[in-house]
């Protein structure tokens, strides 16, 4: 199976799906209405909004999505930008399609100028295993959560071969 990872505003057949899968792992719980996040969604399809969705897809399946967004937590407001929203359907994970979103991601953030990227995560060792650094501990709804970052190399930061 080939395997495209490409911004979600060059891919709009793909934005029901994913704001689907947003709403059903996380916005439901929130109390956040599907047509919101629908239109959210629509939003970050648009090339002028810094903010950006990804989806990994094979043919006319959308595999997996992630956003590269301003803020994810408003206690974090301060630290910016951030990778959100990370979802891979259940038969398709263990198959690299996190790490190539998350590496794309990473490499539009660094193509625009962006530093760093932060996340957070119930599950930091899946980050920390890419190189993602805890920055801090907190407590939600009695979920213990790990604030990540990461640092964006340039090229002429990386070392020569």
């Amino acid at each position: 199976m080939e395997i495209t990872i490409d911004l979600l505003r060059n891919q709009p057949r793909f934005i029901e799906t994913c704001a689907r899968w947003n709403h059903e792992s996380w916005g439901a719980a929130r109390g956040i209405a599907a047509t919101d996040i629908l239109d959210a969604y629509r939003e970050l399809a648009d090339p002028e909004n810094p903010e950006q969705a990804f989806v990994a897809f094979s043919g006319d399946t959308a595999l997996g999505t992630t956003l590269l967004i301003e803020c994810d937590h408003p206690e974090y407001a301060h630290y910016r930008p951030w990778l959100a929203a990370l979802y891979v359907q259940p038969e398709y994970r263990r198959q690299g399609i996190a790490r190539a979103l998350i590496d794309a991601s990473m490499t539009f953030a660094r193509e625009r100028g962006d530093q760093r990227l932060f996340l957070y995560s119930a599950s930091p060792e899946i980050y920390a295993a890419m190189g993602w650094q805890v920055v801090s501990r907190f407590i939600e709804d009695k979920t213990h959560y790990f604030l990540m970052n990461i640092e964006l190399q340039t090229n002429s930061d990386q070392p020569n071969s």
